[in-house]
């Protein structure tokens, strides 16, 4: 585990969509492929379709072992 900080504009999505978790983000909108695919809008795309049991585990060890079986 490493501890990242999130760029500033990284917003908690106000409302979900029904393919999202109650804890989306909001995707940061991308202008070029480059960025589309980078590590932030990437991984806040795979955060906000992991399923709602997912994201509410309590512990690193419990998430881990949940995606593991994603």
């Amino acid at each position: 585990m490493v501890a990242i900080t999130m760029p500033l504009e990284s917003n908690m999505s106000s409302s979900p969509s029904r393919t999202e978790n109650s804890l989306a983000y909001v995707i940061p909108p991308s202008h070029c492929d480059y960025h589309l695919h980078s590590f932030f809008p990437r991984t806040v795309r795979e955060w906000n379709f992991l399923s709602q049991s997912i994201v509410l585990l309590s512990t690193p060890e419990a998430f881990s072992s949940a995606l593991s079986s994603v």
